[in-house]
């Protein structure tokens, strides 16, 4: 077998393998940086819903009356 044939499949191989490991960085890149902010920790979701509390306080005020 002829050593400049296997020498020019490896840099193939390798061209291939740094071409898919380049892509998989970049988008990973682009999937991270629309990434959703975290979440409070302390699992308050008051200010995550408005609309519910403004409902809840109605529903609440007309079981009162």
């Amino acid at each position: 077998m002829n050593y400049s044939s296997v020498a020019e499949r490896a840099i193939e191989a390798v061209n291939r393998l740094l071409i898919a490991a380049m892509t998989l960085a970049w988008t990973s890149a682009l999937d991270h940086q629309h990434a959703l902010p975290p979440q409070d920790e302390d699992g308050d979701t008051d200010d995550a819903c408005p609309e519910r509390d403004s409902s809840a306080a109605s529903d609440g005020a007309g079981k009162q009356h």
